[in-house]
Parts: C-alpha cells; structure tokens; sequence
C-alpha cells in the first residue's frame, strides 16, 4: 500500500470538522444549501430513482457544489485526486446530501432521515423501508419454490438467510445510526472501510477511504508502479482500480496443444482453442482425417479387436490409444454363483458350477433365485406365489409375485374441484384432476367457463370488446365484466356495450 493512500486512510477516521456537532450552546451551525431549483429540462428524472441521474452537469464538480459531498470525498481526493472517477458515487451523494426524500418502492412514500432504511448492497443500491423489505423478503421466500427473496428493483436474488432483521448504516458497522444533522442521513459519519474490490482475482486489497456513504464505492485510487498487461510482456504504472489490462499487442502465448502460440491481441482469461488445421491419426492410428489441432485427439469408429497380454482373447474395446492390457478372465475366478473359488483357472477354461441354490436377487428385489448355480442371467420374471393386497386394499389373493393386483371397487372420494367424484377403480387415494369442463356461467352472463373443473369463482371472461365515443373517433377494448363493472362507466360506453 502506498504511504500516501496509508495516511489519508490514518488520518480519515474523524469525522470532518464542517460536521461535527457543536459543544458550546452559542455557537449556531452554518445552514444548508438550499436545494437546486429543478431543471427546465422536461426530460429531467425524478428523485424516485437516483440511480437513473444523468452522470454529467451536476456532479462533474461534486467537491465545490456541497459541503457534505466535500466532506465525504475529501480523504479520496486527497490520495485520487480531483481527475477521479466519481459519477456512480456522485448519483447518490448527491441526492443524500440535498436532504431530498426519496420514495421507497414498495409503499411508496416517502424514505426520511430519521426512517430505519435497507439497502441493496448487490446490484442497485436502491434504499427501502426496513419494515417494507422485510415483509417483502418473508411473502417472496414463502411464495418461491427455492428460499430465496429479490430485490423489487434490480431482482438480485438473496439467499433466506439475508432477510435484514436490523437498522445498520449504508458501511454496516453501526447498528441503529443516530440522526445526526451534520453528516448524511443513515450514515455513521466515519470511514466506510468496505472492500474496493471483492474479485479475488483483481489483486487490490484496498479499503473505502470515503465516509460512509450510499451507493457503490469508488475505484481504487492507489497507484501500482509496475502493472503488468493481460499477456505479461508489458509493464506501466497504473491505478489499483484499473491494473489489469490490454497492451494491444499479440498475446502469443503457448497454446494448450503445446505446439502453437495465441494469435489473439492481448486479452483476459484464457487462450481461446487453437484453430490451426492438419491431418491428425485416431488414437488408434488407423484412421487420418484433417482437423483443428484443439481435436487432434479423436477416436474412430472402427473396433480395436487387438489381442490381449493372454495372448488368447482379442480386445472388446473401440478405439483407443496404448496397449489393450490384461485379460479380465485371468487370476482367480469364481463359480457363476460366485460361492466356489477356482485360483488357479486358465482364462481361456469356463469356470464350472458349483451345484449350490444360486440365491442372487432377482429383479423384483425381494426374492432371491432358487434354481441351482447356472451360466448366464437369472430369470426376470419372479414366479414365487406370494399373498398379495390391492392397491386400495380391499381385496386379498395368492398370485405370483410378478402379478399386480386390482379390484372392480370405484373410489367415491371427491376430486380437487369439491363437485365430481373420483370414479377411479382401485384408487389408493391419489385422485388426479378432475378432467370435466367448469361450464359454469361467467360474470359477463354471456359465455361459460371453459377451464377444467375448479374450486372458488371463475377468472373474468377472456373475450374483449371495442367501444367508442358518438362520433366513432376515439374508441378502446374493454373486457366483458359482470353489471358491476358496467355501472361505473358512463353512460355512452354502457350503451356501446
């Protein structure tokens, strides 16, 4: 860390003295800016969003236009200087330090100094009620199917464990922050202390010098003197915040192939595969074909049939690179049963039966083969006469045990629409759907609903219809709604429909 960026970062912990809060009952603090007149501009944004301020005019000069803005980005000036990059900050500081009120998006009123406030720390750093966040996280975690609550501006999703149960400053080291008339609203007035940059990657270790503060923090204003490019071949001094980048020249580093260089510019992350063309052999080597040296390793379609080690069986496997190996029939070997060890058994020899019940399970996995030790797969179907219940258990019989049991009993239990019946023979209590048609009558009193049979009132009527004025000059689409609707329209339109 540079001894500059070390001392503004020691000498920035107090609070700064247009904002320190008076001793003596004499001395009156200096008043407020008064806020800006609004632009005549038409186009000019509202204070609802702070995030969508345009970046240039009002906060080009953001050290000269408020004392509170100055205050807050005075230690990073002083290590930056004044050619920093503060647009994003300079959007929230500016709106914070004007003492404007912000709606908050759920409810929609306003967001006082002295409100308890969340704020998204993800994406957007949009400032809510505390209480409103809250409710909002609980209603989205219980609706979801997996645990997780958004943002209602960016959508960021958050896990259920960041539902925020606490009043914290925007740096989140004080617990219910004191209004205080001489710093930001929400803030804790001392050095935010944040992570510059969270990419481990990046290589800054760099804190926030600015007070705390809404919003993003600013890029890393330490200078590194020796930053190397993307590729390595050149070096410069730069800013922490901007260390990594592109020389513009050609990256030329080896390739994952071994065998060529990178004949990309200079750029992030890893070599993009090597596209030079040849003639390349299969592993197995009988097989040439022209492709990208990144897929010169390619299997054919062709079967190896190599001998193995044995030297008296041929190898099973397709394609492949190297020696077949070992046979799978040499060493010790066993009965199919696998209840009598033959250690010293050729590969080319079968091993012989044992004459012992083979007891492997068959496929309905509750018995066991009851035929003698035997070559080849048991048999599938297990044929064991067994006591068997039907699915609804009304009926018992002996069947074999691959056999399913079912009686003629009609279940009379009442679908998920409360009106028909299950009708299902042998039903275990798992009623599906009801497949009928609702066919009740719509609120329009003109059409029917035509959605499956259903529990509670029916959707509005789908269909829409044009209305107008006399002269036919302005007209829109409504929907056909029930004559609740339609006595609050005027009259002209309840005429039209």
């Amino acid at each position: 860390m540079p001894s500059s960026y070390a001392a503004a970062a020691a000498s920035s912990s107090r609070k700064p003295a247009p904002f320190t809060t008076a001793t003596a009952t004499t001395r009156k603090p200096a008043p407020l800016p008064a806020p800006a007149p609004p632009p005549s501009n038409p186009s000019h944004v509202s204070d609802s969003d702070p995030s969508s301020y345009s970046s240039s005019g009002e906060e080009t000069d953001l050290s000269a236009c408020d004392p509170a803005t100055a205050s807050v980005l005075s230690t990073y000036l002083s290590v930056a200087g004044n050619g920093a990059d503060l647009s994003k900050v300079g959007i929230f500081l500016n709106s914070a330090a004007r003492r404007r009120s912000p709606p908050c998006l759920i409810c929609l009123d306003p967001i006082r100094p002295s409100d308890p406030v969340w704020s998204c720390s993800a994406s957007c750093f949009a400032l809510l009620h505390l209480p409103c966040i809250q409710s909002w996280a609980h209603q989205s975690a219980s609706a979801a199917p997996a645990p997780t609550w958004g943002c209602p501006k960016c959508r960021v999703a958050y896990p259920k464990s960041q539902t925020p149960t606490s009043y914290h400053c925007f740096c989140s080291k004080t617990e219910d922050p004191p209004a205080d008339p001489w710093i930001l609203p929400h803030s804790c007035g001392d050095v935010c202390g944040r992570r510059l940059n969270s990419n481990p990657d990046s290589g800054c270790e760099h804190t926030c010098l600015l007070l705390c503060h809404p919003g993003p923090c600013p890029p890393c204003p330490a200078v590194v003197p020796n930053a190397r490019c993307f590729c390595g071949a050149h070096r410069e001094p730069r800013r922490c915040a901007h260390q990594r980048y592109s020389c513009k020249g050609k990256c030329n580093k080896r390739l994952s192939c071994e065998l060529h260089r990178c004949p990309v510019d200079c750029h992030d992350g890893p070599c993009p595969p090597c596209a030079v063309r040849g003639n390349h052999r299969c592993e197995c080597g009988e097989t040439m074909v022209e492709r990208l040296c990144s897929e010169r390793v390619f299997q054919c379609k062709r079967e190896c049939s190599g001998m193995l080690e044995c030297g008296k069986h041929k190898c099973e496997r397709g394609c492949h690179g190297g020696k077949c190996g070992e046979c799978p029939l040499r060493g010790q070997r066993t009965c199919p049963c696998g209840k009598k060890d033959y250690p010293r058994l050729e590969c080319d020899v079968e091993a012989a039966t044992c004459g012992s019940t083979c007891e492997k399970v068959l496929g309905c996995g509750r018995h066991k083969c009851p035929e003698r030790c035997h070559r080849g797969p048991c048999d599938v179907t297990c044929r064991l006469v067994i006591k068997k219940s039907c699915r609804c258990g009304v009926l018992k019989k002996e069947l074999p045990c691959h056999q399913d049991l079912t009686c003629e009993r009609k279940c009379q239990r009442l679908r998920a629409c409360g009106r028909h019946a299950c009708k299902r023979r042998c039903c275990v209590g798992d009623c599906p759907p009801c497949a009928e048609t609702c066919d009740r009558r719509l609120r329009c009193g003109n059409h029917k609903c035509l959605s499956p049979c259903h529990r509670g009132a029916c959707s509005p009527c789908p269909l829409m219809k044009t209305i107008s004025c006399f002269c036919g000059k302005t007209y829109f689409e409504v929907f056909l709604v029930g004559p609740r609707r339609i006595r609050n329209l005027p009259n002209a339109q309840k005429d039209a429909i």
